[in-house]
């Protein structure tokens, strides 16, 4: 039925109560002469919801993921996770993986982006490296992290990403 336009939106008596919207196919009169109905599985263009986020691949720091959603729309993945992130002694630099909500199969870095805001536990320091990107081995979001102070805990941290499902 791609290109075919959508013209006339007249009410369907045989439709269902629940239904939310149907599609009819003039040009196909095998149900009726007034044509063919099918119905849109809206699951298919739009979900949301909560999911267990797991961080891996951590080296010189290690991360706890807690409250992470998502929202789908299409093809486009919208993911908002908390984080605590503790460096190891004596490190101001690190990395780690963020699993998916909606798997994906990254071909370039690019396909993954996204945002981290945070605060730290009265210690000061300052964000001087962030990279926010797909990791195509795995298919998660890789995070790279650098700080001016070294072993500091981030307690309160969100990481907002989106991507593609390729």
């Amino acid at each position: 039925m791609a290109g075919v336009k959508i013209t006339d939106l007249v009410t369907i008596t045989s439709a269902a109560s629940d239904d939310l919207l149907y599609i009819v196919d003039v040009s196909n009169t095998t149900q009726s002469p007034e044509g063919t109905s099918s119905q849109i599985e809206v699951g298919n263009l739009f979900s949301s919801g909560v999911f267990t986020c797991t961080p891996s691949g951590e080296i010189n720091l290690s991360v706890s993921a807690d409250n992470a959603t998502y929202i789908r729309v299409g093809n486009i993945v919208n993911c908002s996770v908390l984080l605590g992130i503790n460096f190891s002694a004596g490190e101001n630099s690190g990395v780690f993986e963020l699993s998916l909500p909606v798997a994906s199969n990254f071909t370039t870095s690019k396909e993954c982006f996204g945002l981290m805001q945070w605060s730290l536990d009265g210690t000061l320091a300052e964000i001087v490296g962030l990279s926010i990107g797909a990791e195509m081995t795995n298919n998660t979001c890789l995070v790279a992290l650098e700080t001016s102070t070294a072993a500091i805990s981030m307690s309160y941290c969100t990481i907002q990403f989106q991507y593609e499902i390729v």
